[in-house]
């Protein structure tokens, strides 16, 4: 037996290969209806789809076979897949490389075979529509023929696929960045209502409705750069991109983010502190790291007054860890354990000064710190405040 090489673009191959997310999934009625078309019309018993994985053939869809899949180093479409045109054997007892195959001296007895190599728009061969009998013969033009039409729609139907799958991405990318737009957004816009009507209901003096005003433009200018960074960040997950690994100064960053949200906190007589050594740096995608914080410290604002909201971070040998930690109301172990579980955006719960929670920014905050592969957790008690605990691995 002579086992297949493999292709000079493997590497690829194989990124294509999960690319297309056919590995491993359940049948479908369009892929089942391919195979059973092609074994009736070459007149054979089995027919397949197979996927080529690293080490082993995976029959996306089967006739007159039970298994499920077998070693690459003994199949086939191993050998078909190096081919431009239809590989076809047509006794494989009388071949070389195939006559002390276990797949040909034992189940499923292969004597006859015939497979067309599924190649993709870019190139790259996923795997063979094949045709199987347990005693030799050859194809007519005809079958031939066939097999390269059927072969060819089984590509359009997989492309199919994945062009509508990421349709469905670029469409829910799109809702996501409206939400996260409106989410944060929104408590800007509510703190400058907030002064105006103090200035309009003499609540405040000219000073200090000054000060809130300055305070009011350096906010303004940070939910610009949200939502030019949410626009950025949005690019990037339809570009299905990587994150990019910044080396950040995180108390630069931590500033900045206190600086915006000081005029809320103000409003509340919260006291902001910056507990990040000036040394600390984490390697991550600045935008997501920021968004992180921002809705950290927005959060513990709401269900804080008069009291402090603290940053502080200690970088380890393998990991960063950043505590937001505020001296606010704090939750109970009900609360707690469906934190991050919330699967609507109704308001879930009030701030101190009756804000109004819909949950959607914690959700967010999770998500990004599963796609950065972080972890967080919360300590919470009722009346005595909360803190997260955000664990980065410095060696993504």
């Amino acid at each position: 037996m002579i086992a297949p090489i493999f292709p000079a673009n493997e590497d690829k191959r194989l990124q294509d290969v999960y690319r297309s997310q056919l590995l491993d999934t359940p049948e479908e009625t369009e892929f089942d209806e391919i195979v059973q078309l092609a074994s009736d019309l070459c007149n054979t018993p089995i027919s397949l789809i197979t996927i080529l994985d690293t080490e082993r053939q995976w029959f996306k869809a089967k006739v007159g076979l039970d298994a499920t899949e077998t070693t690459r180093e003994v199949s086939f479409c191993g050998h078909a897949i190096l081919q431009d045109e239809l590989f076809e054997i047509p006794d494989a007892l009388k071949d070389i490389r195939f006559s002390d195959n276990p797949l040909v001296t034992g189940g499923p007895e292969i004597r006859f075979y015939a497979g067309m190599p599924l190649v993709t728009e870019s190139g790259s061969r996923l795997g063979t529509l094949c045709v199987i009998d347990s005693a030799p013969r050859v194809l007519t033009e005809r079958q031939r023929f066939a097999l390269k039409v059927l072969a060819g729609n089984v590509i359009k139907v997989a492309e199919l696929r994945m062009k509508n799958k990421q349709l469905h991405h670029f469409t829910e990318t799109q809702k996501r960045i409206i939400s996260i737009v409106a989410h944060d957004v929104r408590n800007p816009l509510a703190s400058i209502k907030s002064v105006i009507n103090f200035k309009q209901d003499d609540t405040i003096d000219e000073q200090t409705a000054s000060e809130m005003l300055d305070m009011i433009s350096t906010q303004l200018d940070s939910t610009i750069e949200m939502v030019d960074n949410v626009v950025n960040w949005g690019q990037l997950q339809l570009s299905s991109a990587a994150y990019a690994a910044d080396e950040i100064n995180l108390k630069a960053l931590v500033d900045d983010i206190l600086t915006a949200d000081a005029l809320g906190a103000k409003m509340k007589n919260n006291e902001l502190l910056n507990r990040v050594d000036n040394d600390v740096t984490v390697g991550i995608d600045k935008q997501v790291i920021k968004f992180i914080l921002r809705n950290l410290v927005s959060n513990s604002n709401k269900f804080t007054e008069n009291g402090t909201i603290t940053i502080a971070a200690v970088k380890q040998d393998t990991a960063t860890q950043i505590t937001i930690a505020d001296t606010g109301v704090g939750m109970s172990q009900e609360t707690l354990s469906r934190l991050f579980t919330q699967t609507t955006q109704a308001t879930t719960s009030l701030g101190t000064q009756n804000e109004k929670g819909s949950g959607l920014g914690l959700m967010l905050v999770k998500e990004f710190i599963d796609q950065i592969n972080a972890t967080i957790r919360v300590e919470s008690k009722l009346g005595e405040g909360s803190k997260f605990i955000i664990i980065i691995n410095n060696n993504r």
